[in-house]
């Protein structure tokens, strides 16, 4: 026995059911009209289970129906962003929420940050975002075809759309691993920076949005995503009465009134 060591005791053998993580799945915090989402489960590389979709889908409707809310911020703890389904799930169950799906229809911008690996389903949470900004230690990859399983969370039907049809068939029939800084040459990230800078430039992103009027904010973005299906002259219709509507808001004068005072806008969001 060594010295002021007491007895040595046999050690345990680990246990084939892991205790379950503490805490909400998906954190959420709101400052300064930004909604800090952040995928919690890091020892799964943040798998998108029951749990957190669940979690997810209780996080974005917090979100909307919050009005100091007006950017969203996806992020994550741990190396991974989220590398999809669980383990040996080849497709979620009917029960379960979607948690890919809430975050697409989020009214308000919202961005994804990517600090880690995105991968399949967790790709596909990432494209349900509006902005992207990866690290430079981030990888994009859709495996599944190569792992003899179907990709899903919208992944096939975003990538066409972002990035066009010869570069979504060699993610998505190939399997090729992304690089950050490859995924923003191809226009699929707003940004690829240094780990060092990641953080901050999360923040400034968000920050410069959550500075701009909420109902512009949220009428441009619906203007850009209802192009991908409508007509050309629809879609210009659209923009014109979207145009219009904007001019009938309080916003709308409160941004006039600080450009003559010259000073900055505090828009109420009406």
């Amino acid at each position: 026995m060594r010295p002021g060591r007491g007895p040595s005791r046999a050690r345990r053998p680990p246990s084939r059911h892991p205790r379950p993580a503490s805490g909400p799945a998906v954190e959420l915090v709101v400052r300064d009209g930004v909604a800090w989402m952040t995928l919690a489960r890091p020892a799964s590389g943040n798998r998108l289970d029951a749990e957190l979709l669940g979690a997810l889908v209780e996080a974005a409707a917090a979100a909307e129906d919050d009005d100091g809310v007006r950017v969203v911020v996806l992020g994550a703890r741990g190396p991974a962003f989220s590398l999809g389904l669980p383990r040996r799930c080849r497709w979620p169950e009917r029960s379960w929420p979607d948690g890919v799906g809430a975050l697409g229809t989020l009214t308000k911008p919202v961005i994804a940050a990517i600090q880690g690996a995105a991968v399949g389903w967790g790709l596909g949470l990432a494209l349900a975002c509006d902005l992207r900004v990866a690290s430079t230690a981030a990888v994009l990859a859709v495996p599944e075809i190569g792992e003899r399983r179907f990709p899903g969370g919208g992944v096939t039907q975003r990538l066409p759309r972002m990035i066009g049809t010869a570069r979504a068939m060699e993610l998505v029939l190939l399997g090729t691993r992304l690089p950050a800084a490859a995924a923003a040459a191809w226009g699929l990230i707003s940004a690829a920076v240094t780990p060092a800078r990641f953080v901050s430039t999360v923040e400034e992103t968000a920050r410069t949005l959550a500075q701009k009027g909420p109902l512009a904010l949220r009428l441009g973005k619906e203007a850009v995503l209802r192009a991908l299906d409508l007509p050309l002259a629809d879609g210009i219709r659209l923009e014109h009465d979207l145009y219009v509507l904007l001019q009938t808001t309080a916003d709308r004068r409160v941004g006039i009134e600080a450009f003559l005072a010259r000073r900055k806008p505090r828009f109420g969001g009406r």
